[in-house]
């Protein structure tokens, strides 16, 4: 079984420790602006601790989810805090803490994983630091790391980073309407979380502007039928995303370790 992210963020701090310790240990061997370039890094190690917790926040986003349309009282209203608020709204305000949760996490780990990986114009830029999608999906646009990296990124997860996104931009920017057009089925809990037909149409053509499909994933249990109900979508597609973040951040750490200990001659 595969590490969790939890414990792939461990296993980075961990890491990251040990490539300071390597500097540490061969004070001045290396010119400043290396050990600067380093530094720059394994600093992020003071970060880990609050990824971790943003794990956790993440969960709690989606507890708001589950059961929600068994809570509903005669005036179509859930509980949220100390009031009764419409479903509807309800609904889109959990879907928004938690996929905005998620993809905040997202960045900021490739943020860090493209420093090591990806082009000085890409992975040291402040202002636009690597993202999942640009960096690792959408491959072809040269911006992202080396080939064996980033195929393999994509066409083993692809599909669920792609449709994650999308869904994400579509309900945090759009409110999850556009054109007319609803992305639930409909607004009452009689609806739940299903997935018009409409929206499911516009959320796959946008994953699929990002240059993957529906083979682009290895989930031997990706839904058969993702409009029944986002809430499961959205759990697959966090499992392959987290596995996805976990795979990169892994590589991006052993690969940093290796460097520095071949520089200052711990290979």
């Amino acid at each position: 079984m595969s590490k969790t992210l939890e414990e792939r963020l461990g296993d980075a701090k961990a890491v990251l420790e040990s490539a300071n310790a390597m500097l540490v240990r061969h004070p001045g061997e290396l010119q400043t602006d290396v050990s600067d370039i380093f530094r720059k890094v394994i600093q992020f190690g003071g970060d880990i601790e609050h990824w971790q917790g943003m794990l956790h926040a993440r969960a709690e986003a989606l507890q708001l989810l589950i059961d929600l349309e068994n809570d509903v009282d005669t005036n179509d209203c859930v509980t949220l805090g100390t009031r009764r608020v419409k479903f509807q709204h309800v609904r889109l305000i959990g879907v928004q803490s938690y996929m905005t949760t998620m993809w905040a996490l997202a960045d900021r780990i490739t943020g860090m994983i493209g420093r090591v990986v990806c082009p000085p114009h890409a992975g040291s830029n402040p202002v636009s630091p690597a993202q999942l999608v640009s960096h690792f999906v959408q491959f072809e646009k040269a911006k992202g790391p080396a080939a064996v990296l980033s195929k393999s990124v994509r066409h083993m997860f692809g599909w669920p980073i792609a449709i994650s996104y999308a869904i994400r931009n579509h309900v945090v920017h759009d409110g999850a309407q556009f054109d007319g057009t609803d992305f639930f089925e409909g607004s009452t809990a009689a609806a739940a979380f299903r997935v018009s037909a409409d929206g499911w149409e516009r959320v796959t053509r946008v994953a699929e502007d990002y240059g993957v499909n529906g083979s682009h994933h290895r989930a031997p249990d990706w839904p058969t039928s993702p409009r029944d109900d986002l809430r499961l979508l959205l759990v697959a597609c966090e499992r392959e995303v987290d596995d996805a973040l976990g795979v990169l951040l892994g590589s991006a750490c052993g690969s940093l370790l290796s460097h520095v200990g071949c520089m200052v001659g711990e290979d």
